[in-house]
C-alpha cells in the first residue's frame, strides 16, 4: 500500500483477509482522541499513561520495530500502512491522511464522526443504543470490543512475521489486560472501578473464543511454510486447550454445549505443496469454522449472565497485566 494509506483501505485488507470488520475505520470519520477526551477527561488521562498511547511518540525509536521496519524495506514506520494499522491512529480526507496518535479511542470504539454527538446527548435515554446504531462499540458489546484487539494482537500478517522477524501475536489474555494497564472505567466518578465479578467471567471467555476466532481467520491466509504458520498453529492449539479447561469447569448445560462448539469448530489447517507452491488447501473449511466460533462469540457476549458462570472463577487470572490508573 502506498504511504499514509487510508484506514478503509486496512479494512478492505481485513476483510480480504477474511476477517470481519467491525469499526468503520475511514480515517476521514475518526475525529482524533481529543474528541473524547475533552469530555472524559479522566480517562484520557488514563489513556496517556497506556503503551497504545505513547507508540506514538516511541515505537518508531525502538531497534526491534526499526529491525524490522528496515527487513520490510519500510523507511518511515509511522508513514506506512503495515505498522500503521495497527499501532497508530490515521484522520483525514483521502489525499491528505496523517497519523495523529497512538492507538487511542476510536480504534477501540469506533470512528466517531457519526455518532460521537448521538451519544452525548443525556437527555436522550436511548443515547448509546442510537450511538450503537451509528458505529459506536460501547463496553457492554464484549465481543466487539475483543475483536478490534484481537484483530490486531494476533498479527494476521504472513510478511510481517516471516520476513520482517515480527513475533506471532501476543499473549493476550483480555480479562487480565482489561483490567490492568488499559482499564479506564470511571463512571462518572474519580474511582477507576474494576470489574464486576459477572462481567469478568464473561471477559474470560469471550476473550479465549474470539482468540480462538481471529487466530483461526490469521491462519487462514497463510500461502508458506513459516514461523506464520507454526506460531499460528500454537496459538490454536493453545486457545483450544483453554477453551477445553472452560468447557470441564461448566456443568451441563447451553454454555458447555456452545464452548464444545466452539472448539470443535476450531480446523487445525493443513498445508500442502501443488505446482503453485506451498498453500494452505482448507482455506474454506478454517474461515468457516471461525465464522461458526463468530457467531458463537457473538451469542455469548450478547446474551450469556456472568451470574450463571462462576464455575469458572477458579480459572480466572489472579493477576492483571500493568497497573491500573489512579485519579489524582
Amino acid at each position: 500500500m502506498p504511504r499514509h494509506a487510508p484506514r478503509f483501505l486496512v479494512s478492505a485488507l481485513f476483510l480480504v483477509l477474511g476477517c470481519p470488520v467491525f469499526a468503520q475505520l475511514d480515517p476521514a470519520k475518526i475525529t482524533g482522541p481529543e474528541t473524547c477526551t475533552n469530555c472524559h477527561k479522566l480517562e484520557g488521562a488514563a489513556w496517556q499513561e497506556m503503551k497504545h498511547a505513547k507508540t506514538f511518540e516511541e515505537l518508531h525509536r525502538r531497534p526491534a520495530a526499526r529491525e524490522i521496519a528496515g527487513k520490510l524495506g519500510i523507511a518511515n514506520i509511522k508513514n506506512e500502512s503495515t505498522c500503521v494499522q495497527c499501532h497508530y491512529t490515521s484522520m483525514g480526507p483521502v489525499g491528505a491522511v496523517k497519523v495523529v496518535a497512538g492507538v487511542s479511542c476510536e480504534l477501540c470504539h469506533g470512528a466517531g464522526a457519526d455518532w460521537a454527538k448521538t451519544h452525548n446527548v443525556k437527555e436522550n435515554p436511548n443515547r448509546i443504543a442510537d450511538a450503537e446504531k451509528l458505529g459506536f462499540i460501547p463496553p457492554a458489546n464484549i465481543y466487539k470490543l475483543a475483536s478490534n484487539c484481537y484483530q490486531c494482537h494476533t498479527v494476521p500478517n504472513e510478511k510481517l512475521v516471516n520476513t520482517g522477524g515480527h513475533q506471532v501475536g501476543s499473549a493476550l489474555e483480555l480479562l487480565a489486560w482489561s483490567q490492568g494497564e488499559v482499564r479506564h472505567h470511571f463512571l462518572g466518578g474519580k474511582t477507576n472501578a474494576e470489574a464486576t465479578p459477572e462481567r469478568k467471567r464473561l471477559l474470560f471467555l469471550v476473550g479465549r473464543v474470539v482468540d480462538l476466532e481471529f487466530s483461526l481467520r490469521g491462519i487462514a491466509s497463510a500461502v508458506e511454510q513459516g514461523n506464520f504458520v507454526k506460531g499460528m498453529n500454537a496459538r490454536i492449539n493453545l486457545a483450544k486447550a483453554e477453551l477445553q479447561k472452560i468447557a470441564d469447569k461448566l456443568p451441563d448445560g447451553p454454555a458447555k454445549t456452545d464452548v464444545l462448539a466452539v472448539i470443535a469448530a476450531a480446523v487445525r489447517p493443513a498445508a500442502a505443496a501443488d505446482g503453485t507452491g506451498l498453500k494452505i488447501t482448507n482455506k474454506d473449511a478454517v474461515l468457516a469454522g471461525a465464522k461458526t466460533i463468530s457467531d458463537l462469540g457473538q451469542k455469548m457476549s450478547s446474551t450469556y449472565k456472568g451470574a450463571d458462570l462462576a464455575a469458572l472463577d477458579p480459572l480466572l487470572p489472579t493477576t492483571v497485566q500493568g497497573t491500573p490508573f489512579t485519579a489524582p
